[in-house]
């Protein structure tokens, strides 16, 4: 699990997704994202880009995209999963008072860390 630095509520998912990883060759990796990123293709190579199809007004999706979707869905899965285990440390549910955002920072971390942990000896 790798958590970015923290942006405000504002920031778009993508827009995050650019500055984290500008400059960066990402040709040799498989990478799913939601429908929030249409833009990326023109980022990353597209044949190493999933994306989930989406519908439109007066054009709902056929079965082959829906079918695709569903597959996407199943893979996109284990990283909703991933973010669940970080949401159960309470110090994440709750609206964060925290003055200084190094603390903030450091608290998601050690709960990213900690979540990874509890996979692993689970696991064991």
């Amino acid at each position: 699990m790798w958590v970015s630095k923290g942006y405000t509520g504002s920031t778009h998912d993508f827009a995050i997704f650019k500055d984290v990883f500008a400059g960066l060759t990402l040709e040799k990796y498989r990478i799913h994202v939601d429908a929030g990123f249409v833009g990326i293709v023109k980022f990353i190579n597209y044949k190493y880009v999933f994306i989930p199809f989406k519908a439109r007004k007066n054009h709902p999706l056929t079965a082959f995209q829906k079918a695709v979707n569903q597959c996407l869905a199943a893979v996109r899965v284990a990283v909703e999963n991933s973010i669940a285990q970080l949401k159960a440390f309470f110090v994440l549910r709750i609206e964060n008072r925290m003055r200084k955002k190094k603390k903030l920072a450091d608290a998601f971390s050690l709960c990213a860390e900690l979540a990874c942990f509890k996979y692993s000896y689970a696991k064991a």
